[in-house]
């Protein structure tokens, strides 16, 4: 269970998750066993992320920003390889890799540029998937809606997906959910099976409730528990 895909539309929790929360009793993961690739550039959403996420990979810093694919996965496997006292990467948002790469050759002719553009995802995906054991990699990710089978993955296209299933690529796969509890708060979740509308995935007896906070640093402690047994 390297890798774990945490799906969820803007502003539904995803970025907040691995961040640390008291107020909101989110643990989210250790800045200083966590590596941050951001696709997009965007800014994190909490505050003193500038602080928390900073510094070259290579030179013992936890932070990069690219959304090329093979430069990801050049970052992962050095992680996994070089890195012993990381425990978690966070791609954010993993679909970017494939919105960039389509922008970049949007007046290429043909249609080999979606075979590259699933190739090249596919690297990133299985360098996640090949990491050392205890190196958790979470791809957060945008959802798109499909006719026939509701919620996906997003992808750049019908092309895309004929050449990677993404879903078949991920044990875990986490939707988030936003919901108003009795108090009329907002409470944000993730989704941990099927529930009808939200197509998660995760192992048998790996969460005993359907519905839990957004919060990965829940889920990495649960994980961890569920690989060895308790």
């Amino acid at each position: 269970m390297a890798s774990i895909a945490v799906v969820g539309k803007s502003g539904t929790g995803k970025s907040t998750s691995f961040g640390q929360f008291p107020e909101l009793n989110i643990k989210g993961l250790d800045p200083k066993k966590t590596v941050v690739i951001n696709v997009s550039g965007k800014d994190l959403p909490f505050r003193g992320w500038k602080k928390l996420y900073t510094g070259a990979i290579s030179a013992g810093g936890n932070y990069f920003e690219s959304s090329d694919a093979l430069q990801i996965s050049k970052a992962i496997e050095y992680v996994s390889a070089n890195r012993s006292d990381i425990d978690n990467i966070v791609i954010d948002d993993a679909q970017y890799i494939m919105a960039f790469e389509f922008m970049r050759r949007a007046k290429e002719n043909g249609y080999g540029k979606f075979a590259d553009i699933g190739v090249n995802l596919g690297k990133v995906i299985e360098a996640a998937r090949t990491t050392r054991k205890n190196l958790k990699v979470y791809f957060l990710w945008h959802p798109e809606q499909d006719r026939e089978t509701g919620y996906k993955m997003k992808t750049v296209g019908k092309m895309v997906d004929d050449y990677l299933t993404l879903e078949g690529l991920f044990t875990v796969i986490l939707y988030t959910r936003v919901i108003k509890n009795a108090e009329n708060k907002i409470q944000y979740q993730f989704v941990t099976n099927n529930d009808g509308e939200f197509p998660s995935k995760t192992p048998i007896g790996l969460f005993s409730e359907l519905y839990i906070p957004n919060d990965l640093g829940l889920v990495s402690e649960t994980i961890d528990k569920y690989n060895e047994g308790e």
